[in-house]
């Protein structure tokens, strides 16, 4: 053991032979901040990551020169979002010991990927601003930087438990519940989303409160002044390239920002609709007044055209917003494997307005879920039509019909309508099914059927 005050290395006992210092009370120190990372190891491991970083933060408070809690306690930090905090114990621990830390290599794997590095920049200013808003009373704007701080940084679970407060002060539960279900997911005990849900009586599953399995070595527990090999979780970061894969396919967690954002737009539009009415009373007040200049007819003119760019301008934005909120909707369905309601949602959206970043994955999500939705609705549609359930059927069957391609139960769905059409004596609409049977699937098995059919409904 190294002695506090001099540094000599003391073999045995508590009282050093170089400078004659008791060394008891840091011996127990030491033993404490030791016990303690292991207990933030063993809760890192099953993804107790705030009560991991309670422990290891105690740790480095008892032992600021055990270089392995740092270590660790910069890796948990950066998987809840927190690069700053991770940075810091990283180049505390590199300069307490510069060789042979792994903490060198985790910032090396950083600053090769400057992309993300600014990306999680990105994240961490619009989440300060965000709750600069929130001090403001500006809840529509805090949610828009909280919203770009999740797309930024998907695993910043502190956006997402603000995103959650929102949601709960906008009366939003549905998606308070899905934020709360995504911090749960990577840390099982985090304290905010377990109260927030207990406030609004959301009892969170099992699958959730189950740590994930993650391929790892086992880490030992080891004196922390001894150098070790990195830590599994920086050789995963070294296998995919940075946590790169973070800003893949998903829009972050995060979308409430346009559930305020559309409760906020129509107040400004009906704000600027009433101030141009006025303003238009006054035009015409003004030209019927003898005491009025061409000068201030124009001035109010142009109020009223600025009024209504803006106002248009709002409308856009709403538009576009919602149709980002029903993309976003879209996906919780197709994550719970309800392709029907994620293909309906999917349908109604406008794509004006996306980026192109946004519109490949509206297109990504249209070609997943709409053959599943489509398949599903036939499969539903048959059975009630041979049930003799007619008017399910031809609801499930013609959704079927909104969602396909090129499926092979085109022609079947198109038989099963025009029957129904000619039990309920609609016999144009049974037509115009047949016809597209005759005419679209020629090598059709119900070729044959619906030509014959056809045929005798226009005898």
């Amino acid at each position: 053991m190294k002695c506090l005050n001099c540094g000599y290395h003391i073999s045995h006992g508590y009282l050093c032979p170089q400078c004659g210092v008791d060394v008891y009370v840091y011996q127990k120190i030491r033993n404490s901040s030791i016990r303690l990372y292991n207990c933030g190891l063993k809760q890192a491991k099953a993804q107790n990551l705030s009560g991991a970083i309670q422990s290891l933060e105690q740790s480095v408070l008892f032992d600021k020169d055990n270089i392995q809690a740092r270590n660790l306690l910069g890796l948990v930090y950066c998987e809840v979002g927190q690069i700053a905090d991770a940075l810091k114990h990283w180049i505390i621990s590199s300069s307490i010991q510069p060789e042979n830390n792994p903490s060198v290599g985790y910032m090396e794997i950083l600053q090769k990927n400057p992309r993300t590095m600014e990306k999680w920049n990105d994240a961490v200013r619009a989440y300060n601003e965000a709750i600069g808003y929130l001090h403001q009373g500006s809840e529509d704007l805090a949610v828009i930087q909280l919203k770009r701080a999740m797309d930024s940084n998907k695993n910043f679970i502190a956006a997402q438990n603000l995103m959650t407060l929102c949601c709960i002060q906008e009366n939003n539960l549905d998606r308070a519940r899905h934020f709360i279900e995504s911090v749960l997911k990577r840390d099982i005990a985090n304290p905010l989303a377990l109260h927030y849900a207990e406030s609004i009586n959301f009892s969170v599953s099992e699958k959730n409160a189950k740590p994930q399995k993650k391929k790892s070595k086992e880490l030992k527990k080891t004196d922390p002044s001894v150098a070790t090999a990195p830590y599994k979780r920086y050789d995963k970061k070294q296998n995919s390239g940075g946590k790169s894969q973070l800003f893949s396919f998903l829009l972050g967690c995060v979308c409430t920002v346009i559930v305020v954002f559309t409760l906020v737009v129509p107040a400004l539009d009906e704000q600027k609709n009433t101030k141009i009415q006025e303003l238009q009373k006054k035009v015409s007040g003004q030209e019927t007044s003898p005491n009025s200049t061409s000068q201030e007819l124009e001035e109010l003119n142009a109020q009223i055209a600025a009024l209504k760019e803006e106002n248009e301008s709002y409308r856009i934005q709403l538009d576009l917003q919602k149709n980002i909120t029903a993309m976003q909707t879209a996906q919780s369905f197709m994550d719970d494997d309800n392709y029907e309601d994620a293909a309906a949602t999917l349908l109604a959206i406008d794509t004006t307005g996306f980026s192109e970043e946004e519109k490949a994955q509206y297109q990504q999500m249209k070609e997943l879920a709409f053959p599943k939705a489509a398949n599903k609705l036939y499969t539903k549609g048959k059975s009630a039509y041979i049930n003799h359930n007619y008017s399910e059927a031809q609801n499930y069957l013609e959704n079927s019909l909104k969602y396909t391609v090129n499926d092979d139960f085109i022609d079947d769905a198109l038989y099963y309508l025009g029957k129904i059409a000619e039990s309920n004596s609609d016999i144009e609409t049974a037509k115009q099914y047949y016809s597209r049977i005759v005419e679209n699937h020629p090598d059709s098995n119900q070729y044959a059927n619906a030509k014959n059919s056809l045929q005798q409904l226009t005898e």
